[in-house]
């Protein structure tokens, strides 16, 4: 059985995005990981409009691609629309970050699931994004925003973010979350700034970090099936 390939796709054109990524994440010693950055298109990805954009832009270049990667993450925290223009183009396993950490949360099973994350807009999409993927918000907590955008979270200063990453999270744990999602993909590196707030039994999950454990397992499970 040949070596799993993951392509990690930022559907926004931020290189700092996709390089702060191949910082953080390391994939299992038998696991290649690739990064695709959008070739043009929105700095930032932060309305039903820029989604559209983004994905418009992302499917052309990245339908070459389908046939040398065994599966694909998505690295946008929300109900992205190239999630769903890759599933019409391949049968290999395609995720995104915003369903990984919402299904490892309920696996859990230790409590509510919140999410800390930028834009203000983002609390009301996900409180739909979760409606649509579960049925209910039994186990949600809420959405909590920053109000900075994806690129502040690197450009502005840093006790300015971190004062905001805090205020975030204290409203998530006020509102009995156990589980604290770090909600975007360029949050991906700040989870301490979390803990420091979360205390002990408290979950921190990173969304990219979780969506590539679970695209990994699924990428496995389907090689595997294929091999017999």
């Amino acid at each position: 059985m040949s070596s799993p390939s993951i392509l990690i796709i930022n559907p926004n054109s931020s290189k700092s995005v996709t390089e702060n990524l191949k910082q953080i994440l390391q994939p299992p010693s038998d696991v290649t990981y690739s990064f695709f950055t959008a070739p043009s298109g929105p700095a930032q990805v932060d309305s039903f409009t820029t989604e559209v954009e983004s994905a418009s832009v992302c499917i052309k270049a990245l339908e070459p691609l389908l046939s040398e990667h065994d599966g694909f993450l998505v690295g946008c925290y929300g109900d992205h629309p190239l999630i769903y223009l890759l599933r019409e183009r391949t049968n290999k396993p395609v995720l995104g970050i915003f369903q990984a950490t919402v299904l490892q949360s309920l696996a859990y099973g230790t409590g509510k699931f919140a999410v800390v994350t930028t834009a203000k807009r983002w609390e009301a999409a996900l409180d739909e994004g979760v409606l649509a993927l579960l049925g209910s918000h039994h186990n949600y907590a809420g959405t909590f925003s920053t109000g900075l955008g994806v690129l502040e979270l690197h450009s502005a200063p840093q006790e300015l973010v971190k004062e905001r990453i805090v205020e975030a999270t204290q409203k998530a744990l006020s509102n009995d979350a156990k589980i604290l999602i770090l909600g975007c993909a360029g949050m991906s590196g700040m989870e301490e700034i979390v803990a420091e707030q979360a205390g002990e039994g408290i979950r921190i999950l990173d969304a990219v970090v979780s969506g590539c454990e679970l695209i990994v397992g699924m990428v496995r499970s389907d090689m595997h099936a294929k091999s017999k």
